[in-house]
């Protein structure tokens, strides 16, 4: 099974908790997330899927978990117009801020998520396949609508990643 096979399934499986801690009270819902998404400086496109537990603090705050993936296909590198593949797996945490309060049917907000990111580029020089790992702090901020139960935004990562997202809340 490879990297993106499993990181998939993780996400499947925490959704599947999240769903039983949901019914256990009010104030904790779980968003997932799909999106597409390039680099600023890396072309190519990228896709995300993601898992969002997120718990109302207040009725305009909320803490909120973020765990997701993200793959890119490298068209162009930055200096070096190389190509190659990267794949990074995010486990974030933070706050996230609504602009009105939960009555409403419309519901902006933005997030702002720290924690940690494990990163795998593959890039072909020269006829040579040169892979680099790294893990380290990541984090994104992000600015979202959620209409009724579905959400659609987009978020700006310390990877230079720009990802438009859309998805479900549960």
């Amino acid at each position: 099974m490879n990297f993106s096979k499993k990181g998939i399934i993780v996400i499947i499986f925490l959704a599947l908790v999240g769903t039983i801690a949901k019914a256990q009270t009010n104030d904790f819902s779980n968003t997932l997330t799909l999106g597409i998404g390039t680099s600023l400086l890396n072309t190519g496109p990228g896709f995300h899927v993601g898992y969002n537990p997120t718990f109302l603090v207040h009725k305009y705050f909320a803490v909120e978990g973020e765990l997701s993936y993200f793959n890119q296909n490298i068209r162009s590198t930055f200096m070096t117009g190389n190509t190659g593949n990267a794949h990074s797996v995010n486990v974030l945490t933070g706050g996230r801020l609504y602009f009105n309060s939960e009555d409403k049917n419309i519901r902006p907000y933005i997030n702002f998520l720290i924690g940690s990111l494990y990163y795998r580029e593959t890039i072909e020089i020269d006829q040579r396949i040169n892979t680099t790992s790294e893990i380290g702090i990541h984090g994104l901020i992000g600015g979202y609508v959620s209409i009724n139960q579905f959400v659609l935004g987009l978020s700006y990562d310390r990877r230079f990643n720009l990802i438009l997202k859309a998805g479900y809340t549960f």
